[in-house]
C-alpha cells in the first residue's frame, strides 16, 4: 500500500513538474499556419507562359507525361480547392459561370451550377502543387487568398497518369491572367 502511495506520489509530482514546461513550451512555439511559404518560391510567375490553350483543347490531345499550358478559371464546385492539400479544379474559359450568364443572384457561381454536370466534368481539370516525391503539398491554396475560385489563371505543369478518366496535372507554374472581366463580380 505504501508503494502504491509513493507511485501515486511520484505521478503526482511529475506532473506539477512538466505541466508548465509544457504550457511554456507550446507557448513559444509559434503556432502552424497554412500560408505560401510552403510552396515553391517560383510558382507564381509574372510573365504569361507561351502557348497556353483550354483546358478542353488539351485534353483532346494530350496523353501522361506530356507537358501542358492551360488557360481557364478556377472552380467547378461551390469549393474547387482541397482543404489541407495543395490541389485545385479549373474549368475551361470557354464555358461561362452564371455570373457571365447575367445570374447575380447564384450563391455559388465557382460550381457551374447552370452547366450540365456530365459536359462540365469533360471541360476541368485537377491541379497539384506536389513535394519532390510527387505527393500533394500539405497546405490549403486558398488560405491566404492568393487564389481565389473563377480567377482567371493559366497553369503549366505534367499530365500525370490516372486511371479512370481523371485529368490531373502537376502543376509547376502559376499566372495570374490580368485584366479578368469577371474581376470585379468575384468576392
Amino acid at each position: 500500500m505504501k508503494s502504491i502511495q509513493i507511485s501515486c506520489a511520484s505521478i503526482v509530482a511529475a506532473l506539477v513538474v512538466i505541466t508548465p514546461l509544457a504550457c511554456e513550451q507550446s507557448a513559444s512555439t509559434p503556432a502552424k499556419t497554412t500560408t505560401t511559404s510552403a510552396l515553391p518560391k517560383d510558382l507564381f510567375i509574372t510573365q504569361a507562359p507561351a502557348g497556353a490553350v483550354g483546358v478542353l483543347q488539351v485534353r483532346q490531345s494530350a496523353k501522361a507525361g506530356d507537358h501542358v499550358t492551360m488557360i481557364g478559371r478556377i472552380g467547378g464546385s461551390e469549393n474547387p480547392f482541397v482543404s489541407n492539400r495543395a490541389v485545385f479544379t479549373m474549368v475551361d474559359a470557354s464555358v461561362k459561370t452564371c455570373l457571365e450568364m447575367g445570374d447575380a443572384h447564384c450563391p455559388t457561381p465557382a460550381d457551374y451550377c447552370c452547366e450540365d454536370s456530365t459536359e462540365l466534368a469533360k471541360s476541368m481539370a485537377s491541379f497539384n502543387i506536389t513535394d519532390k516525391s510527387g505527393k500533394p503539398l500539405a497546405i490549403s491554396l486558398a488560405a491566404d487568398g492568393s487564389l481565389k475560385p473563377l480567377m482567371w489563371i493559366a497553369v503549366e505543369g505534367t499530365l500525370q497518369p490516372t486511371d479512370g478518366g481523371a485529368f490531373i496535372v502537376n502543376a509547376d507554374h502559376i499566372y495570374k491572367m490580368p485584366n479578368d472581366p469577371l474581376a470585379s463580380k468575384l468576392k
